[in-house]
């Protein structure tokens, strides 16, 4: 399992550095972005699957509900099945009024900044930095 969590730690630790970097750099470029994703059914429910797979395949595989990093890790997994559950029980309406709520710039900054923050800590206990 050790190896499991530092390889989940590593590439999530990564994954959340460039992705939040990205978020707070490309904010005013990711709104109509995801705006439309608020208005295609079909693409909600893609997205909603894979979250929904990717999530239990997590969860499954490090079912590690610890107080320390390796929890952070197995609590993403649980993160992602919450939202895809939410993505495919919300009535359609329901869900454009969830993305009109959460897709300003505000939420772009401080989510980017608790991503780059998860990330480094995440990429540091996975590459031994901590």
């Amino acid at each position: 399992m050790d190896e499991l969590s530092i390889f989940l730690a590593q590439l999530f630790g990564l994954y959340f550095i460039i992705a939040g970097v990205i978020i707070m750099i490309r904010r005013k470029s990711l709104i109509p972005a995801v705006t439309e994703f608020g208005h295609s059914r079909a693409l909600v429910l893609i997205v909603a699957l894979v979250e929904l797979i990717a999530g239990l395949a997590i969860v499954i595989a490090h079912p590690l509900l610890s107080p320390d990093w390796r929890g952070i890790v197995t609590l993403i997994g649980w993160w992602l099945i919450v939202e895809s559950v939410i993505y495919l029980v919300l009535p359609f309406s329901g869900m454009r009024k969830l993305v009109r709520t959460f897709n300003h710039s505000r939420w772009y900054i401080s989510g980017g900044f608790i991503s780059v923050a998860l990330g480094i800590y995440l990429a540091g206990v996975g590459f031994g930095l901590f």
